[in-house]
């Protein structure tokens, strides 16, 4: 099968080259390794530049926040038509922007159409208004006219069913995974020897873009109780964001920067060797975090890393302590802060809990089978199928 993937990731905080396009850049890979012949349109970050394995048409961008999209969506389709012209895809696959060119693209060219959505559309924590109420629309529009769309969690399944009117039928999940040949337990102390780490310590670690929903202000006060306790205790903090400024002043004003370790973004194939580095990795999601994916949780279990995390539903609906995971009520510093210091005093329970997540990854969360599932989703629509369910989605 020949596939077109685009894939528009920004917004207005985002860092200049946001690490939020890991997910397509593994769909695209594993399925040109399953014999598949695949385009990816991505924005013209350093990221896409760098990948290898399938082709590669990076869409340039204005730099002005408003017209990034419009640009992105003039722009991809100009070079995906003419693209399509010389050889037109079988499945246009996107993930969920406030553009239905990917749609429109499709149906011009008789391509399949999915769409994954990994979030939720109109988040929780975007002010209502005209913009909300016209991103409900368009994609109420675009969701009921896709062949299929792919949510990450039984959460969004039951949220584009229930909100965007798609019909139960349409909605397959297929979750989020990790490269379980390239997140893999390492050594430790080779680990931190790589980064320059002191191997005396302990570590607390997180990975991940620097945004409100992460939590990373209640993970900083909980390592400040952490640390009062065990003062060996180190914080390693990996990525960048928005809410970097506003971390290093909470940091700085609770006496805690001479602790911490701000790698900031680093590159994808360095990332295991810092989760190699730590005891305890953290996902401390706040509570109105909304449906998500938790993908670092899934490279953490990969690393053979017990992980605390917030228990919001995306992920008390895929993780337990059964499979390496302890879930600790979102927004709570104590809470967080207890969870961590038992499993940084107990390290016989924190290794179990980490070859426990690592089975379970490996058992049902690895890419190739993922991608499987996902070419067998693109076999089984009859062909011409969208055109029955645009009546459906009129009527």
């Amino acid at each position: 099968m020949k596939w077109f993937l685009f894939c528009y990731w920004y917004e207005p905080d985002a860092p200049s080259d946001p690490v939020g396009l890991v997910r397509l850049w593994a769909l695209a890979r594993q399925l040109a390794e399953q014999g598949d012949s695949v385009t990816v349109f991505p924005p013209r970050y350093r990221s896409s530049l760098l990948q290898r394995g399938f082709s590669i048409a990076p869409i340039w961008l204005l730099p002005w926040p408003v017209l990034r999209p419009i640009s992105y969506a003039i722009l991809s389709f100009v070079v995906s038509f003419a693209r399509a012209c010389r050889s037109k895809p079988d499945v246009v696959y996107y993930r969920w922007m406030d553009s239905p060119h990917p749609l429109l693209f499709a149906r011009l060219f008789g391509a399949q159409c999915i769409c994954e959505v990994n979030g939720e559309p109109v988040p929780p924590w975007c002010a209502r208004g005209l913009r909300s109420w016209m991103t409900h629309a368009l994609a109420t529009f675009a969701l009921r006219r896709c062949d299929r769309v792919v949510v990450l969690t039984d959460g969004l399944r039951r949220l584009v069913q229930s909100q965007y009117g798609v019909q139960a039928d349409r909605v397959v999940v297929l979750p989020s995974g990790s490269d379980t040949e390239v997140f893999r337990p390492r050594e430790i102390h080779t680990c931190r020897k790589k980064e320059h780490l002191d191997p005396a310590c302990q570590y607390i670690g997180f990975v991940g873009s620097f945004y409100r929903y992460q939590g990373l202000s209640t993970l900083l006060e909980a390592f400040a109780r952490i640390h009062d306790r065990r003062p060996s205790t180190r914080l390693l903090m990996i990525g960048e964001g928005a809410e970097a400024t506003a971390l290093f002043e909470q940091a700085t004003q609770r006496g805690l920067s001479s602790w911490i370790t701000w790698a900031g973004r680093v590159e994808y194939t360095r990332v295991p060797i810092w989760i190699g580095a730590m005891n305890v990795c953290v996902a401390p999601f706040c509570g109105d975090r909304g449906e998500t994916s938790p993908v670092k949780v899934f490279d953490y279990l990969a690393c053979g890393k017990p992980v605390v995390a917030s228990a919001i539903p995306s992920v008390t609906a895929l993780f337990s302590r059964a499979n390496g995971v302890v879930l600790v009520q979102p927004d709570q510093v104590d809470t967080l802060a207890e969870a961590v210091l038992d499993l940084l005093a107990c390290p016989d329970e924190a290794c179990r809990l980490g070859r426990e997540g690592r089975a379970f990854v490996e058992q049902r969360f690895g890419w190739d089978a993922i991608v499987r599932t996902l070419r067998d989703l693109a076999r089984q629509i009859v062909p011409h199928d969208h055109d029955r369910h645009r009546m459906m989605a009129n009527k």
